[in-house]
């Protein structure tokens, strides 16, 4: 009878538990979809503030004041501060949910290094400081990871390194890790191809107590640093946690006033996630892990030619380029035909994959398509599907030019056949390059 007894509760019990597990199941669903929701609805209207603005700072014609180019420049810089706030907040979710998928490829450890000297050395210039970068004759020329988190980690680094120099220099230096290190996972200990990313200042530091609290989500080293410098407190959380994703580790050496290094100690051949310090993370990365599948068959995009402007010769293939943008939201495709008309191209347009469809069999002489993703009616997958079926638009270069960035997005746009992937909101400069690295296929 005890035992019935017994049998019946361990039942309900169990019973109990998956229904919660159901809940939370429902529950981890609606959460992921509202962030994909608001994701593309916050990035839409930022795409084409940020195309309009950049061309006002830009003042191409010369008829803006000193003062006006200012006011867009500020606005400008506004919007790209809410942008990185959108995606730290995101990233902060995928993180904690597991769902920050890696993928390695062989990054180019030149290229790497001479995109952020390009991108941060206007800023350094700016605030008067002297940017130098080292990299050191042993270390390799490539490195397997996944190229995109490095460099957010990297960015970030640099970011806060000149925000916190109100003087003096900031100094990116890549060499070999030396011996000796006391890391926190001991597998590392045993690694013979570590690389040590160091970003060096000579700013404000950090207090010795006060250096583990800045690798915590939503906290700054004091409410003061807060107020004066600004900021989520979300970058090095997130930077700690990529880091481990990527193999590796981020240590901080700093003075009170005269300076912070922090150094990410990551493997040049990429091997999996290191494992957590505590229970809740080690859950967190063990989901994140990319299978041996995941890793290896990724489907990647077909790079166009690295060819820049200053290689074209005055030659430049946007100019006379029929361009179809399909694209429901007409903020953006002003924003984006604003672009290319000054560069030469004729713009067609369609608000729907069903209209983008019937504009190319009007116009076969298309030589490239925007394609957004979401839209009403037929969505940009299936539109890109459907071109691809048709003969003559097999080779059309189309740029899923989309604010859909969340897990899983890239990978289901390349498998519809775009050719290449770029998110909402867009860097005109590096979208044109891209652009005409296709038409000059």
């Amino acid at each position: 009878m005890e035992a019935l007894k017994a049998h019946e509760e361990l039942r309900k019990y169990n019973a109990e538990l998956m229904e919660r597990a159901e809940q939370l199941a429902v529950s981890s669903r609606y959460k992921s979809e509202f962030l994909a929701n608001m994701s593309h609805e916050l990035r839409t209207p930022l795409n084409s503030m940020l195309v309009l603005t950049k061309l006002l700072a830009d003042n191409a014609e010369g008829n803006l004041t000193s003062q006006q180019v200012e006011f867009a420049r500020t606005i400008y810089s506004a919007g790209s501060a809410l942008l990185q706030l959108i995606n730290d907040m995101l990233d902060v979710t995928s993180i904690e949910a597991g769902r920050m998928g890696i993928h390695p490829i062989l990054v180019s450890l030149p290229k790497l290094v001479r995109l952020l000297e390009a991108a941060f050395a206007p800023l350094a210039q700016d605030r008067r400081l002297s940017l130098i970068v080292d990299v050191e004759p042993d270390v390799p020329n490539e490195l397997r990871a996944d190229e995109q988190r490095l460099q957010q980690v990297l960015r970030n680094l640099l970011s806060n390194a000149i925000k916190f120099t109100p003087r003096g220099e900031v100094k990116l230096r890549v060499a070999m890790a030396p011996p000796g290190v006391d890391y926190d996972d001991d597998s590392l200990h045993d690694a013979t191809d570590l690389l040590a990313f160091q970003v060096i200042d000579t700013g404000i530091g950090i207090a010795p107590d006060k250096r583990d609290v800045i690798f915590e989500a939503f906290r700054q080293a004091d409410s003061t640093t807060s107020r004066k410098y600004g900021g989520t407190g979300l970058g090095l959380a997130i930077c700690r946690d990529i880091a481990r994703l990527l193999g590796g580790e981020i240590h901080v050496d700093s003075e009170l006033g005269k300076g912070s290094t922090f150094t990410l100690y990551l493997p040049a051949s990429y091997i999996g996630p290191l494992a957590a310090t505590d229970p809740g993370t080690a859950r967190r990365q063990l989901m994140t892990q990319p299978s041996e599948e995941s890793a290896t068959t990724a489907p990647e995009l077909v790079e166009p030619p690295a060819e820049t402007l200053s290689q074209w010769q005055g030659d430049d293939p946007l100019n006379g380029a029929k361009i179809l943008i399909v694209d429901d939201d007409i903020r953006n495709v002003f924003a984006l035909t604003s672009v290319l008309e000054r560069h030469g191209s004729t713009v067609v347009y369609a608000e729907n994959g069903r209209e983008g469809i019937e504009q190319l069999e009007r116009n076969e002489d298309v030589a490239l398509v925007l394609m957004d993703i979401m839209m009403p009616e037929m969505d940009g997958w299936a539109t890109t599907s459907a071109i691809r079926r048709m003969p003559q638009f097999a080779d059309l270069p189309i740029i899923a030019l989309t604010a859909k960035v969340m897990r899983g997005d890239r990978e289901k746009s390349i498998a519809s056949g775009v050719s290449d992937y770029v998110p909402k909101p867009v860097d005109v400069d590096d979208l044109l390059e891209r652009l005409r690295g296709w038409l000059s296929r």
